[in-house]
């Protein structure tokens, strides 16, 4: 259960403080120490699951990339901007904290900083995005059931056979939006519920192809035996969440 984090910091005590107080059995932290270095990883790597970055970044060099500048590229690239970012800062004016408010930063603390403050918002930031990932699974089951049941409404077989079409896509993306993050957290039934995936997705693409190579209606039975096809791995959603919800908790006991 690692938390990946990117720690944008300059060398020195700070630096050094943050990696001890993250454990390492919760969290598994990348450092970089300069805008330019950071700038590069954002354009090249996956996004973490919490970037903590200083405000009093060095900008030495003919490359002078600060903060702020880091924070917009973020905001702008898919995966990272919905990633919680926590800014730590020696500046006491509001400047930082408006600013922080436009890019998406979930907390700003100033130096020198409480180091159980700093943990306890650390697991904030973190918790509040796994919590987002939980409402998202389940906005995405509830969307699929909706569209499946609301074949039964639809009289055109063109618009039948286009909705059929989005639902395989939806399917598609959902279970690719869940192994992404089972990979990411090393989700110990990860290799079975992958597989029950990939058992679920052929079977409804294998219906809707059938229901799409005739010329009636969808009856009610064939819209019962999709919905069937889509949700008979239940019992592994349901242990997926109870997985995510025991993450949760690690991160109310910080220490």
């Amino acid at each position: 259960m690692h938390f990946t984090t990117l720690l944008i910091e300059p060398p020195g005590l700070d630096s050094q403080l943050i990696n001890l107080m993250l454990a390492p059995e919760k969290f598994r932290v990348k450092s970089v120490e300069c805008g330019p270095v950071a700038w590069n990883l954002i354009l090249d790597s996956d996004p973490p699951d919490l970037v903590l970055i200083d405000t009093d970044l060095p900008l030495n060099g003919n490359v002078r990339i600060g903060a702020s500048q880091l924070m917009e590229l973020m905001s702008s690239r898919p995966g990272w901007k919905e990633i919680p970012r926590l800014v730590l800062t020696s500046d006491s004016s509001t400047s930082i904290f408006q600013q922080s408010d436009k890019t998406n930063v979930c907390s700003a603390i100033l130096k020198p900083y409480d180091p159980r403050r700093f943990i306890q918002e650390v697991c904030n930031c973190i918790s509040k995005s796994l919590d987002a990932h939980i409402r998202e699974v389940n906005r995405q089951h509830i969307q699929l059931g909706t569209k499946i049941k609301n074949l039964a409404n639809i009289k055109s077989q063109k618009e039948i056979k286009e909705s059929l079409g989005s639902i395989l896509t939806d399917i598609e993306m959902h279970f690719d939006f869940e192994e992404k993050f089972m990979s990411e957290h090393y989700y110990p039934d990860f290799i079975e519920h992958q597989k029950g995936h990939q058992q679920l997705y052929k079977n409804a693409k294998m219906l809707i192809d059938e229901i799409c190579s005739g010329d009636r209606i969808i009856s009610k039975e064939k819209i019962d035996q999709l919905s069937i096809n889509v949700f008979d791995g239940v019992e592994d959603d349901k242990k997926y969440i109870n997985f995510l919800y025991k993450l949760l908790d690690s991160l109310s006991n910080p220490t």
